[in-house]
């Protein structure tokens, strides 16, 4: 059995437990206090050693920007040129194949005096002179045979002569890029 025996007044008991509690927070706010202050010198010393890296950091940029300059430059001009490359190639087709198609389409019973490839409007004109009617008729046929031409039909003015037919002819051209300007 426990026994309590209260020997003191209840203004000096609750005086005691006042003292008591007052300590308790004193003793506690200065756990507080001395935990801010050393959280408080970690940070600030952190902050210390973060400017000096930091500084330190840009001095090294600035070294190596001042020893790498020739190379930055070079570098850059080096980057112009593969740039003009590429913009020297845009709008680039191969006509020679497409030459060497019509050269070897042509029958031997037609001569070929010109050929004019207009990109920016995307025409051709086809000009010479075919032996015989049926040449060029024959001829007519295999140029609207060919992928990148539009098929046409040449004027029957030029029909009406029976041999050594002079002929121009012309017609749309089909998936080219224009030039470039």
């Amino acid at each position: 059995m426990i026994i309590d025996l209260n020997l003191l007044p209840p203004i000096r008991k609750t005086r005691l437990d006042r003292l008591t509690k007052f300590l308790f927070i004193k003793n506690l706010l200065e756990f507080v206090i001395i935990a801010a202050a050393v959280i408080a010198i970690v940070l600030l010393w952190g902050w210390i050693i973060l400017i000096d890296e930091f500084n330190s950091l840009a001095q090294s940029s600035l070294e190596i920007g001042r020893d790498y300059a020739s190379y930055n430059s070079e570098v850059r001009r080096v980057n112009r040129m593969i740039r003009s490359v590429d913009d020297s190639a845009d709008g680039y087709l191969a006509i020679t194949p497409k030459l060497l198609e019509i050269i070897s389409s042509t029958p031997a019973h037609v001569r070929i005096n010109s050929l004019d490839i207009d990109r920016p409007n995307k025409k051709i004109i086809i000009s010479g002179t075919a032996l015989s009617r049926n040449d060029l008729l024959n001829y007519q046929e295999i140029l609207k045979k060919t992928d990148w031409m539009e098929p046409a039909a040449m004027p029957n003015t030029q029909l009406l002569q029976k041999a050594n037919v002079n002929f121009e002819y012309q017609t749309k051209l089909k998936n080219w890029p224009p030039p470039r300007p």
